[in-house]
């Protein structure tokens, strides 16, 4: 970590712009306290600044005028001309030009596909400046996209026609805490290409949006100050680096100055916000280069180890003689280790540790129960690279989906946690003179755990954490596809204190889970399948002759639904795709039908068949990859039969052209698919599909209907700024989860509880307040005092 006081010794002159490069990675998360702390002690050794040395507001600016990124590539270069045609004034001007409005893909982990383009239009530009006597300087980045905005202006600096020219420069928003390691960046780049650098500063207060995505990305820390004496006290240390002897190279003025809000209060921590409810899990930023470099060379070295599966028994992994070998979802050329499924004996003696274990596991203290949890979670955060790194290899999931997965389950726990405080607890009853009365919830005893390759830690972290902290045992069996990493899972939640015989993973075919549920001493179900396997799983537990009757808590893969009724932003449309085609189109909460009202149907259709040609498919151990291979082939086959029904049909509307990279691994490109009923779709098929349907609004009730019996209690969004018949839908859809103007998106504990019922799942919502109900058996005891 560069210290604040190197940036003002004769130490700065000897860094390199690597080391410098470096420093403004390790400042996204330092803690403010540390950072306040550390220019306290460096103040009173500079100068103190006199009224001369107040920096002045600069000259007119023009700033960049759209406020959201274009939509596709036509819209870039509109939005490149008309940056042309304000250059060709003759008065002389500061021009404010937003990169993210020279490609539609303006995102830190693209930096590799969009950098050349953006550069080239950037040096377009400043020739033209340069001509016309302006000066040009880039919008202030958001904290996502500091790193890539200075290697565009690096790379452009360095361009024919802009030598020693010193009208190109940035602007900077000093509440950051990169500031100041950015300004030393900035001046290390003039003086290494002789030239000055134009700088505006933008003091004050951060925005709105930069806490926002600071909290929704569960950084460690915001990577800007939100003290107002802080973001004060940065601006003087930026302004003392500027005035010192080490800046030779930055021409600095203050752009605008933004005001504290009335009423403002400081955020709590990003990991604080929804206290007391439940923790919020950090994870890595994305797209910050020393994160994405450690991330690397753990996928790099997961990449030269085998990845095998193995049944787990009593914290043991156990090997057998029939294991089957493992090919890559990426590249079915490769394989990446081997798979052994669990036996009968195996099941028979995981049956046996579970019943040993379970009874003094639900005699524990709900406290002890919930700090062994907790002990799990902090593991599974402190190795988030690794278990990114196996299961990206292991299903093919991009890194974007693999992180969102791993952060969802580490919420679950979380919040089950908390759950169980306020709900697991013995309570008083009524009762007559003289006696107390108490209700207790225990463990139903052991349960079964089927879940498959959808969302593969959110599925199987979240139900070993509720069916865990509510005292009951579990035997796992995971999709095969995701049994290594769960491997890990396991392998965490027993180094975290938790008595071995109380959880084992089973992994194999439907042989393997119907010998479980056979099993008279099993107590509960729970599955995360289709629904053919959900009744077929009810069917084996219900025939058990002499068995006890058990709950099966169900929750099938059948795609989500979404209205629209109204004109979408940008936002909202690449919200729309992500909702559909993130995890390849296999998560349960992913967008499956889209009902569009004829009057936007054109508009709507248009912009999503123009940002889905800007969507990435392919290898997802890269940064940049969108969308990877299906989990399964069998997964493809069924997606590449479903598209060629369409294609005879003429029914395609739009599809993501597939290239020879894509030949060897499981790759369905996303398709945008015609229909003009759901009752045309028999079965749903999980993939990167999107059916469009097109409804006049007087329809509606139609609309409804089909909704309620295709996917009944499925989720489903509807965007309409019409009041009457939001609360129409809202009347008649028997959605579990109904969004209104906002997108489908992940499962977020306490938030967004995701479920279903019908042929859809049992319920409860799983992350929400009355899932752990579900798992435990009531007792109520009565005590007569004498």
């Amino acid at each position: 970590m560069l210290p604040l006081s190197i940036f003002f010794s004769d130490e700065y002159r000897l860094l390199s712009r690597q080391q410098l490069a470096k420093g403004i990675g390790q400042y996204f998360v330092l803690p403010d306290q540390t950072l306040m702390l550390e220019w306290k002690t460096l103040k009173d050794a500079l100068p103190s600044l006199s009224a001369g040395d107040i920096m002045e507001a600069g000259t007119h600016h023009i700033d960049a005028p759209h406020s959201e990124p274009p939509l596709n590539a036509v819209e870039a270069n509109q939005r490149f001309n008309e940056y042309l045609k304000r250059l060709e004034q003759v008065t002389s001007c500061v021009l404010v030009i937003n990169p993210a409005d020279l490609h539609p893909r303006y995102e830190a982990l693209n930096r590799n596909r969009i950098r050349e383009g953006i550069c080239n239009r950037l040096h377009v530009l400043a020739l033209q400046a340069r001509e016309n006597m302006h000066q040009l300087v880039l919008r202030a980045p958001n904290e996502a996209t500091v790193e890539l905005t200075l290697e565009i202006l690096a790379c452009t600096l360095t361009l024919p026609g802009l030598e020693h020219w010193g009208h190109l420069g940035i602007c900077l928003q000093t509440c950051s805490k990169r500031a100041l390691p950015t300004l030393g960046w900035l001046e290390h780049l003039g003086r290494s290409l002789n030239t000055n650098i134009p700088v505006k500063l933008i003091s004050g207060m951060p925005t709105r949006e930069e806490i926002r995505e600071a909290q929704h990305a569960g950084h460690v820390c915001y990577p800007v100050l939100t003290n107002p004496d802080h973001c004060r006290s940065n601006f003087e240390c930026c302004h003392q680096f500027l005035l010192s002897s080490n800046n030779s190279r930055l021409r600095a003025s203050r752009l605008l100055h933004r005001p504290i809000p009335k009423h403002y209060q400081a955020p709590p921590p990003p990991s604080d916000i929804f206290l007391p409810i439940r923790s919020n899990a950090t994870m890595a930023p994305a797209g910050q280069t020393l994160a994405d470099i450690a991330l690397a060379r753990t996928l790099q070295a997961y990449g030269e180890k085998p990845l095998n599966a193995y049944p787990v028994l009593n914290g043991e992994s156990l090997g057998s003689q029939t294991h089957l070998e493992r090919s890559s979802p990426i590249d079915v050329r490769r394989t990446i280790g081997e798979f052994h499924p669990a036996s009968e004996d195996q099941i028979r003696r995981a049956f046996s540790l579970a019943s040993d274990a379970q009874p003094q596991w639900n005699r524990l203290l709900i406290e002890h129960r919930i700090a062994i949890i907790q002990r799990w979670t902090e593991r599974l955060q402190q190795s988030q690279h690794e278990l990114l790194a196996c299961c990206i290899h292991e299903t093919g999931l991009s890194i974007r989906d693999a992180a969102s997965d791993l952060r969802t389950a580490i919420n679950l726990c979380h919040y089950y946690c908390n759950q169980a405080l306020t709900k697991l607890s013995s309570r008083p009853l009524h009762g007559h003179q003289q006696e107390a009365n108490r209700l207790e919830l225990h463990g139903r005893g052991i349960y079964v755990a089927v879940t498959d390759h959808n969302e593969p830690f959110a599925t199987a972290i979240g139900q070993l954490s509720a069916l865990l902290v509510c005292g009951n045992a579990v035997l796992l069996n995971p999709d095969p596809c995701c049994t290594a990493s769960l491997n890990l899972v396991i392998d965490h939640l027993l180094k975290s204190g938790l008595p071995s015989g109380l959880v084992s993973l089973l992994p194999g075919d439907e042989q393997v889970y119907q010998w479980m549920l056979e099993d008279y001493r099993v107590a509960g179900a729970i599955c995360f399948t289709d629904p053919g396997q959900t009744i077929a799983m009810n069917a084996v537990l219900s025939n058990r002759k002499g068995a006890p009757v058990v709950p099966l808590l169900s929750h099938s893969s059948i795609p989500g639904t979404q209205i629209i009724t109204r004109r979408l932003t940008t936002l909202e449309i690449r919200e729309t795709l992500q909702s559909a085609f993130s995890h390849s189109g296999q998560k349960r909460t992913n967008l499956g039908i889209l009902y569009i009202e004829s009057t936007v149907a054109d508009e709507i259709e248009q912009q999503l068949a123009d940002s889905l040609q800007l969507l990435q498919m392919g290898d997802p151990l890269q940064l940049e990859t969108d969308i990877g291979p299906m989990s399964h082939r069998n997964l493809m086959t069924q997606c590449h039969e479903h598209i060629e029904r369409f294609r005879l049909r003429q029914r395609i509307i739009t599809q993501l052209e597939p290239g020879e990279e894509h030949d060897h691994g499981y790759y369905v490109s996303p398709t945008l698919l015609r229909l003009y009923s759901l009752d045309e779709l028999p079965t749903p098929t999980p993939g990167p599909l999107l059916h469009l349907i097109r409804f006049d609004q007087e329809g509606l009730g139609r609309v409804i209907t089909e909704i309620n019996r295709y996917c009944p209690g499925q989720a489903c969004s509807i965007y309409s700024n019409d009041d009457a018949l939001i609360d129409r839908a809202v009347d008649g859809l028997q959605a579990s989860r109904l969004l209104v103007n906002r997108p489908l998106s992940d499962t977020c504990a306490s938030i967004h509880p995701a479920g279903s019922s019908g042929f859809s799942g049992t319920g409860p919502l799983y992350g929400g307040p009355n899932y752990l109900m579900a798992f435990v058996r009531e007792r109520a005891i009565t005590c007569r005092r004498e």
